[in-house]
């Protein structure tokens, strides 16, 4: 498996954890009768419960967008060190910005700042392509 591909599933596996916290975090607030009903109440966590909410959901946005660059390009055989690092930057960006928002890191704007390093990881694997 290409470097971009492996990065991509991995960013799926932090997905599928965030996902998993969150749940978790619904069950926590809203009680086991309600996990296993309709849940036609929404759950409101508070929290790092509601801070992995935000997260996963910011998480699956940007996931969407990296696997639609990153799957078109590595069908082209398109794979350098530019693409590789981009893909290794991406993925280390989700890992720093999952911890610092689930966390409630606010220091020196670490969380905004993966986010942006996320994103211009997903850039350099795209200016490879065109």
């Amino acid at each position: 498996m290409s470097v971009e591909l492996s990065m991509l599933m991995w960013s799926g596996v932090l997905l599928l954890v965030l996902v998993v916290m969150s749940a978790n975090a619904n069950i926590l607030a809203m009680g086991m009768s309600w996990g296993f009903g309709n849940r036609d109440e929404a759950a409101a966590p508070e929290g790092w419960g509601a801070r992995v909410k935000r997260t996963y959901i910011n998480h699956l946005e940007n996931t969407v967008i990296f696997a639609a660059i990153v799957l078109p390009v590595s069908a082209a055989g398109i794979s350098n060190e530019m693409t590789m690092l981009g893909a290794q930057i991406f993925l280390g960006a989700r890992i720093v910005h999952a911890l610092a928002y689930v966390g409630g890191i606010t220091f020196l704007g670490l969380r905004t700042l993966a986010y942006f390093a996320g994103v211009a990881g997903t850039v350099m694997i795209l200016l490879q392509a065109v």
